[in-house]
């Protein structure tokens, strides 16, 4: 008997007879081969493979149940279709097998060829030995590829394990488990194309006698296909679930046999209130009232409708529901038939249309109201229509529509149908305020007011017992406004339970509010339409002018009786009897005119005609016409009115004549006349008078002059008196005035110039007065313009250079007088060039900009801020001792030092040297003052920017004269006080040939002297401002060249002399190459660098040189042989000329040293093609030593002076 704990029972399979169970017992742990006998042959066939696949002969029971398992589900669920087919297969085989042997094995090949599965046979030892057509087509071999081979070349898999051979592997596969079924069904595997392509096949083995041996034949099936298929139908599934699940409205499938749902979406369990299990617990009969609202009986119709569906029809149409807690909901539903084999199934799609039908409905009652409003229903009648609308809309509701009164404190009427009279007429008879109910107070408040309780709420504190007596116990109210903000009453919805309302009530509120709006609109507009034209009518028929309406053909349309009574008819039907109003006129061209003038301008104003009465008269007549138009913009006829001025007429051309030659005077000339009685009231103004003075002959006449001219002083802005009140008063001629600026009547300000004179009767009494005037503003603007111009920089708007020395000069002579006490900043800014140079002079003008701003915030109102020139500033202090100017300067150096310039994303500090000189009595003029403050300020460069200095005239250095010498040479280049020179280069080789000359620049002083360069250029060197004057000599080298060029003059050759600061300045390259746009100025133009420029910034030089050579200018290199490393310069530096230096050219007849380097430079600019010069040339046997050894050029006093430009040969 076994052990209890190798006892384990469950339960059969659900094919099993009912209460059968399955008893495992553990097996000995060494089993014998014998111990399987008794088990299912497919089961011993399973238990072999799980030893094969454990590699243990103790079976695990888990396992073995799970392997079992599997087995037979994939059996039941995916093989019993199959089974049948190889089981009809494996019957075909043996019928063919019998067949063949009655018909012969030909008849047996033929249907092997055409069977549609791969069949095959194989030997027990594995190797092929036949293979049908459809093998070839499945894998690829041909048959004589194949046949010999082994199977594991089309099904490499075909072991489970490695310890499996592959007889075994066929054994297994072939094994029969006494199950026709199971033993036909095919079994799942990868097979082998012979591209090496895999493939899922099903393979069914039996075992057959064939030619007196076992063989094994295999019929495989290629299921590629339909695992395809049933991965299609798994992914059209899950789409299908995912459109369901997120469908915009709610989906069911019913069941019609069961009448239940079957399956429901989110949207389903949502719109019904019910969870998932709930609803598919009922149908929807239970979800549906007993009737539908047209009285159908909602089973009997739903019952139709699934018949539809189940007939292939896809029936839509509207149905009210009823969700979980009974509240229905209307809905559009549509349904359609699913395929489900033998059930019966039905797909609704159901949309809530609650809203939609709803809206509907307050559609159709808002069309309604218009309907009454349109076709003009008393107001009252409309109103209640709105009531009725917002009753309906939001059942349970009673509504109310206030208009307010005129006057804007009660209500004039009140419209409530569902209200109680009483309650209606206290509410309509309040006063408007917040304790006489919610309309009321919504009025008062000019806001909605809702309340929730009115037992409760204090804006109803005055008709409470009314209100909760009539079952009230909510009320909301909405005021009506006019589209202006003007309040015209209030809608008012009351409720019998408490609360507030809900979003669309309140819309619903806010959409009656607005149709009560339109309607008391336009209720209001017809009766002030009516008033009008009650008035109109009035006016109309009174108006002494005639007035008429006439149609485009000509006929009358209407005429007021002043109009009949002026052509001397008797009634307006005689007039209206015209074929045309064109008989009215004295000349039918008349009415043609006035005809194209309205319809091309739209109207006329104060046109003259001549008419025609009825006897025959003539009228002169003023009128005035516009066009009527229809509401599309066409032209239906014209409406004006007439004035009879013929009797005017008659008077104006009694005293036309004698006016005319005065008329046509004041009307033609282009100043600006007005004429005045004795009082000073104006008769008469010209039309240039009326420009000037915005004042009509006819608003003018009769006015005192002060009213329409107004004059003030443009400087003091008092009052002027005109000249002709002057006039008026002491009866002589005004002259003209200045600063007088006419104050217009619009206010607009004229600067005019004046003269008056009395006008008086032969007995010299002043019968009024003349005025001329005319305008002057330009001139006067122009005038300002220039003065402001002349004395301020238009940069930062401070006063300028020039303007500067006039108040400097004033506060030296009141200085010199003891009058007061001055001070002068002298202000140059630091690190200005570098602002220019890397931001450009945009950036330098916004820093001039804001230096300024800041100047100005540091110093007193009283003193005087002046820009003199590039980055330089003054400053002059008024009543200022040199201790308080100390302190005023040191504060604006630390401002501009702690200010941070910003230009895009670079952060650039400044900071400023300042010079400080005291003017006192002893001070001798403006020019000693700035040269002061210039040698103060370059002394606090000098000693390290950033700082102020105090000029001491006691105490001046040498480096205080040369600095003063660099302020010299900075204002002398301010104010074009430099002068160029020129030196002709004479050619030695050949005389004769293009001119070649050097440049050189000379200073004139203040008093007018020539500056020597052996002064100048020491200073200019020291203080970096040489390429100030080299930048000045290039300018002018060009300026002259191009000028010649213009006059056909020769161009010669110029040199420029280039300091080391211009070479190493990307703004000094730059400003030469903007200039040498044209290549024949280029080409007449020789730069000379040092030797000991190029040797401080090779790298510049080489710059330079390549990019004006590029340009066609030459070079030369100068002090050529100074240094030790000359000759190394010419191996990098592209030069033309070298000019050797002078010490070698002065001792060179003399002196053999000196000659013999001569000689060498000779000798090697003639190797390298490089011209040489001699520089200072100053007697005939240097010069003839020269030719001997044979330099090209020669410059010097000997050969000729410099000269100024003016000289050069033409």
């Amino acid at each position: 008997m076994s052990n209890p704990q190798n006892v384990r029972t469950v339960a059969d399979s659900p094919e099993a007879a009912p209460g059968a169970t399955t008893t495992f017992v553990r097996a000995d742990p060494r089993p014998s081969a014998e111990g399987y006998a008794d088990l299912h042959p497919q089961l011993r066939a399973q238990l072999r493979e799980l030893q094969l696949r454990t590699g243990t002969a103790t079976p695990d029971v888990g396992l073995l149940l799970r392997l079992v398992n599997e087995h037979y589900q994939r059996i039941e669920t995916e093989r019993r279709g199959i089974a049948e087919s190889m089981r009809l297969m494996a019957d075909e085989a043996r019928a063919l097998e019998h067949t063949a042997r009655e018909q012969g094995s030909e008849h047996l090949q033929v249907i092997l060829d055409h069977i549609k599965d791969v069949v095959l046979s194989v030997e027990e030892d594995g190797t092929l030995r036949t293979f049908n057509p459809t093998g070839e087509r499945v894998f690829g071999y041909t048959e004589a590829e194949v046949v010999g081979q082994r199977i594991e070349l089309l099904i490499p898999e075909i072991t489970i394990a490695e310890s499996e051979t592959v007889p075994e592997a066929l054994q297994r596969l072939a094994a029969s488990t006494g199950d026709t079924a199971l033993d036909l069904a095919g079994r799942e595997l990868w097979a082998r194309r012979k591209d090496g392509e895999s493939f899922p096949a099903e393979i069914a083995v039996s075992k057959a006698p064939l030619a007196r041996r076992e063989m094994f034949v295999l019929c495989l099936r290629n299921v590629t296909e339909r695992r395809e298929s049933e991965q299609a139908m798994r992914e059209s599934a899950a789409r299908y679930r995912l459109l369901v699940d997120h469908a915009p409205e709610a989906i069911v499938v019913l069941d019609v046999d069961t009448g239940r749902f079957m399956d429901a979406n989110d949207k389903a369990q949502k719109l019904f209130g019910l969870d998932r299990a709930k609803l598919l617990e009922v149908g929807p009969v239970t979800l549906s009232p007993p009737y539908q609202p047209d009285g159908g009986a909602s089973e009997q119709r739903a019952r139709a409708y699934i018949q539809q569906a189940l007939e292939g029809e896809t029936p839509a149409f509207e149905w009210t529901h009823l969700d979980g807690p009974g509240r229905e909901i209307i809905c559009e539903v549509r349904l359609a038939r699913l395929p489900s084999g033998k059930r019966r199934l039905v797909r609704g799609s159901i949309a809530d249309i609650s809203e939609r039908k709803r809206a509907e409905r307050m559609a159709s009652a808002e069309h309604r109201v218009f309907e009454q409003v349109t076709r003009n229903a008393p107001l009252p009648e409309v109103l209640a229509s709105i009531t009725r609308l917002v009753e309906s809309a939001a059942p349970g509701t009673a509504a109310s529509v206030a208009m307010l009164a005129e006057d804007g404190h009660a209500f004039a009427c009140s419209v409530a149908p569902q209200l109680p009279e009483a309650l209606r007429t206290a509410l309509e008879r309040s006063s408007i305020g917040i304790r006489c109910g919610s309309c009321a107070a919504a009025v008062y408040l000019g806001r909605q007011v809702l309340v929730a309780d009115l037992g409760k709420d204090p804006f109803w504190l005055e008709h409470r017992e009314l209100a909760l007596g009539a079952g009230l116990r909510a009320a909301w109210s909405t005021p009506i406004q006019a589209a202006g903000g003007k309040l015209l009453g209030s809608l008012g919805v009351y409720r019998c339970e408490p609360g507030l309302p809900t979003a669309g009530e309140s819309q619903i509120m806010a959409r009656a509010a607005q149709l009560a709006r339109i309607a008391i609109e336009r209720r209001l507009a017809e009766e002030a339409l009516r008033g009008s034209e009650a008035k109109f009518r009035g006016l109309f028929e009174s108006i002494a002018e005639g007035v008429y309406q006439s149609r485009r053909d000509g006929r009358m349309m209407s005429v007021n009786p002043a109009f009949v009574d002026m052509l001397g008819y008797r009634t307006a039907e005689e007039l209206y009897a015209l074929p045309s109003v064109e008989a009215l006129y004295w000349d039918p061209a008349d009415r043609a005119e006035f005809v194209r003038r309205v319809e091309s301008e739209g109207e006329i104003r104060a046109a003259e005609f001549l008419m025609r009465r009825r006897d025959g008269q003539q009228l002169v007549i003023l009128e005035n016409a516009r066009l009527m138009r229809d509401g599309a913009g066409r032209i239906l006829g014209y409406e004006g009115s007439i004035t009879n001025i013929t009797e005017r007429k008659r008077a104006e051309q009694a005293i036309f004549a004698e006016k005319e030659r005065a008329q046509v005077t004041l009307q033609s000339i282009g100043d600006a006349v007005i004429s005045t009685d004795a009082e000073g009231r104006i008769e008469y103004i010209n039309p240039v008078a009326e420009r000037l003075t915005a004042w009509s002959l006819a608003e003018a006449r009769g006015q005192p002059i002060g009213t329409v001219l107004r004059l003030v002083n443009e400087l003091t802005r008092e009052p002027v008196e005109s000249s002709l009140t002057g006039a008026l008063g002491r009866g002589g001629v005004g002259g003209p005035t200045d600063h007088s600026v006419l104050i217009t009547r619009t206010g607009n300000e004229v600067a005019i110039q004046e003269s008056a004179a009395p006008i008086c009767d032969r007995a010299g009494r002043v019968m009024g007065a003349v005025m001329v005037f005319h305008d002057v503003t330009k001139e006067r603007r122009l005038k300002r313009a220039l003065a402001w111009q002349a004395g301020h920089d238009a940069l930062t708007g401070l006063i300028n250079r020039r303007e500067f020395d006039n108040r400097l000069h004033a506060a030296l002579l009141s200085a010199q007088r003891g009058e007061g006490s001055y001070a002068l900043l002298y202000i140059d800014l630091d690190q200005f060039k570098v602002v220019n140079d890397t931001c450009g002079h945009q950036a330098g003008d916004r820093l001039l900009r804001d230096v300024t701003g800041l100047l100005q915030s540091r110093v007193r109102a009283s003193d005087t801020i002046a820009r003199l020139g590039g980055d330089e500033f003054g400053v002059l202090l008024e009543g200022c001792t040199l201790e308080q100017a100390c302190r005023i300067a040191e504060a604006a150096r630390q401002a501009i030092r702690d200010f941070r310039f910003n230009w895009g994303s670079s952060t650039i500090s400044v900071g400023a040297s300042i010079g400080i000189v005291q003017i006192c009595r002893e001070t001798e003029n403006v020019a000693h003052v700035m040269s002061a403050a210039d040698i103060a300020c370059y002394a606090a460069k000098d000693a390290g920017r950033n700082r102020i200095h105090v000029y001491e005239a006691d105490g001046v250095s040498d480096r205080h004269r040369e600095m003063k010498w660099v302020a010299r040479v900075t204002r002398a280049a301010d104010d074009n006080r430099l002068e160029l020179f020129f030196q002709p280069i004479v050619s030695l080789g050949s005389p004769g040939s293009r001119g070649f000359h050097e440049l050189t620049v000379r200073l004139r002083d203040e008093g007018g002297e020539l500056v020597p360069p052996s002064e100048l250029i020491p200073a200019a060197e020291r203080y970096n401002v040489m390429s100030v004057l080299d930048r000045w000599v290039v300018g002018q080298a060009m300026t002259r060249l191009v000028e010649r060029q213009r006059r056909g003059h020769p161009l010669p050759l110029l040199a420029v002399k280039l300091s080391g600061t211009s070479v190493s300045e990307q703004s000094f390259v730059d400003f030469v190459l903007h200039g040498l746009g044209d290549p024949a100025i280029a080409a007449a133009l020789c730069f000379e660098i040092t030797e000991t420029a190029a040797a401080n910034s090779v790298s510049n030089a080489r710059y330079l040189m390549g990019e004006l050579r590029r340009r066609g200018c030459k070079f030369a290199l100068g002090d050529f042989g100074t240094g030790v490393s000359s000759f190394v310069y010419l191996k990098t530096l592209p030069v033309d000329f070298l000019k050797i230096d002078r010490q070698f050219i002065s001792h060179i007849a003399d002196d053999p040293v000196n000659r013999s380097m001569v000689e060498a430079i000779g000798k090697v600019g003639r190797a390298l093609g490089i011209a040489t010069i001699a520089e200072c040339v100053e007697t005939e046997t240097v010069l003839a030593e020269l030719k001997r050894i044979g330099v090209d050029f020669a410059q010097g006093i000997f050969l000729a002076h410099p000269l100024p430009i003016a000289q050069l040969p033409k």
